[in-house]
């Protein structure tokens, strides 16, 4: 960047503390070319200001369209020029410092023999023993992979659903795992959550990115993170909703449509759930999401039909939306319980041992909730999906990721298990042939669905109020 003696002739204009700001400003020349690539200005605009404080009055600096620094005007030094606010340019580069971490993570991770398409790989090979420092490591490269990080995701959903129906038969006939059927157990399992991981890793980036999904799932028969809840779980259903909300109120239409056409019981909780995290991440949509969801009227009496999963799937969403505090704190008193007993075969004393759910931190226990594959197909624990839609709407991509210490700590060894638990969940002649019967939340004194023995409000209800 030339030296600009004419900017730092004016510098002071300002105060110390200003001065230091834009500096700050003029030493970095990536961070002040990704401020003008990401604000919207007009066609004829030769400079911008870049106001250091007051938005009208000022201080400002002054620079080119294409990031060259012209002069620093003081307060009340007034212009034509149009301007950046500073809590938009603080908020942009928050960001840019976020990519040089994710990005100076990623280095760090690579080993002696790996390069950059190495740590992608992970996302493919590690299942659901993905760890929080791998997915920060992947998300530095999005900006690389754009809209094709969604394109992928629907094509590996596509071969799971193929693989999963080709396995269906054997599995039925399984008695003993021989070592073919691990591998293709391993396999289908490592696809499934690739798929889950995709789903993340295609929402994280910038509006540009976001908007090129849309447009790319607009002619596709799901909403966008249909792809992603077709595999089933609660994490799967949580990642999804997570990716409506950031994809924001363009997605609203689709997803609209999506719950008042769709007849089966993956996609109605998916764009019920997703126009709710939508809402309880952007304010400005709530009133309208709140009447698409009020408009599906209650069924008949014992219904079994789409209408009464479009009832129950809305006003399970409607109820996340109006006790939001309460239903948060019920998710995370679970994620506590999880916590607890994830660490209850590691030895006493350890860090990751806990003597009661009490002790759990607060943003262990949110991962804790994101992160478990709760069997959404199972009645008793449907109604979960919505108490924990409240942690997942405003939570980040990482925050679905366990630490890579907890991860050893806890899962262990990947057993065929997971996944054969998985495939028979998803294939279940009951699930093909009987309909499905929504399950009101219990009441309040009614034994818990978890099977406990405890009272509703004295387990998984505690935080929920009557």
């Amino acid at each position: 960047m030339p030296h600009a003696h004419h900017f730092l002739g004016r510098l002071d204009r300002v105060t110390r503390e200003q001065t230091e700001f834009a500096l700050g400003l003029y030493r970095d020349h990536e961070a002040v070319r990704y401020v003008l690539d990401q604000v919207n200005l007009p066609a004829s605009a030769e400079r911008v200001a870049l106001a250091i404080d007051d938005p009208r009055e000022g201080p400002f600096v002054i620079v080119t369209r294409g990031g060259r620094f012209i002069t620093c005007l003081g307060t009340g030094m007034h212009h034509d020029h149009p301007v950046v606010p500073r809590p938009q340019l603080d908020a942009l580069l928050a960001k840019v410092a976020d990519k040089r971490a994710r990005r100076e993570l990623a280095q760090r991770e690579l080993r002696p023999d790996e390069d950059e398409d190495d740590i992608f790989q992970r996302v493919v090979k590690r299942g659901s023993r993905l760890a929080r420092e791998d997915f920060v490591a992947v998300s530095a490269f999005e900006p690389m992979l754009g809209v094709q990080s969604w394109e992928l995701m629907a094509e590996m959903a596509i071969e799971v659903g193929k693989l999963r129906v080709a396995m269906v038969p054997a599995v039925a006939r399984m008695i003993v795992v021989k070592p073919d059927d691990a591998r293709a157990l391993h396999g289908l399992g490592r696809l499934e959550w690739a798929v889950a991981h995709m789903m993340l890793l295609s929402c994280v980036g910038e509006r540009r990115n976001l908007d090129a999904v849309l447009e790319a799932s607009s002619n596709r028969p799901a909403t966008p993170s249909g792809y992603c809840t077709l595999q089933g779980g609660l994490t799967f259903y949580l990642r999804g909703a997570w990716a409506a909300a950031r994809l924001g109120r363009g997605a609203i239409p689709r997803y609209r449509q999506v719950l008042s056409e769709a007849t089966n019981w993956v996609e109605i909780p998916d764009a019920a759930m997703g126009l709710g995290a939508i809402a309880l991440r952007h304010s400005g949509s709530m009133g309208e999401i709140r009447r698409i969801l009020s408009s599906f009227d209650a069924p008949v009496a014992g219904a079994a039909d789409a209408d009464a999963m479009r009832h129950w799937a809305a006003s399970g969403v409607l109820a996340a939306i109006d006790r939001v505090a309460e239903y948060e704190r019920a998710a995370l008193d679970m994620g506590r319980r999880l916590c607890a007993a994830s660490g209850e075969h590691l030895a006493e004393g350890h860090p990751l041992r806990f003597a009661s759910p009490g002790d759990v931190p607060e943003a262990l226990a949110r991962t804790a909730v994101l992160a478990v594959d709760m069997d959404t197909w199972d009645a008793k624990l449907r109604s979960w999906m919505f108490v924990a839609l409240t942690v997942a709407a405003r939570a980040e991509a990482e925050d679905f990721y366990l630490p890579r210490e907890v991860v050893r700590a806890w899962l262990g060894e990947w057993e065929p298990a997971e996944a054969l638990e998985r495939v028979t969940r998803l294939s279940r002649d009951a699930v093909k042939k009987e309909p499905v019967r929504v399950a009101a939340t219990p009441g309040r004194n009614d034994p818990c669905t978890c099977g406990s023995g405890k009272k509703w409000k004295r387990c998984h209800g505690s935080g929920v109020a009557a």
